[in-house]
């Protein structure tokens, strides 16, 4: 199964930000709406960067200024993506050994959605439970 075909069994659509957007604002969609991650868009609607938790620990850490810092200063640069073609086993593996939990999926340069470690399990946790049923 390809990322592709696993963004059309997930209901959510994208989430997305500026890179002038201000880091309180960020925090705000990413709590409403209940997602660890955000992607900034420059103003051409390319991905320039992702938002995360992490980045949030970061901000937090240095004592950096919600309220002021923008999206640009404060986001990973040059996130990792994956093709909508990719399957999704590469993902798992990928994400695993790269220790990060929201992935980018594009086609044709475009965004066309994110899944996050905990859909690459959820999804595959039921043929992992039947596999065990098969065993015992």
């Amino acid at each position: 199964m390809t990322l592709k075909d696993m963004l059309h069994a997930k209901p959510s659509a994208v989430e997305t930000c500026s890179a002038a957007c201000i880091a309180a604002d960020a925090v705000t969609i990413m709590d409403g709406k209940n997602i660890g991650s955000l992607l900034v868009l420059d103003e051409e609607q390319k991905l320039v960067g992702i938002f995360t938790e992490r980045d949030i620990m970061r901000c937090f850490a240095k004592g950096i200024s919600f309220k002021t810092e923008v999206m640009k200063n404060v986001m990973t640069t040059n996130p990792l993506t994956l093709d909508a073609s990719t399957d999704i086993s590469v993902a798992v593996t990928l994400m695993s050994e790269k220790k990060i939990r929201h992935l980018p999926v594009m086609e044709e340069e475009k965004v066309i959605g994110m899944v996050s470690y905990r859909d690459l399990v959820s999804y595959l946790l039921p043929e992992v439970i039947y596999m065990a049923e098969d065993i015992y």
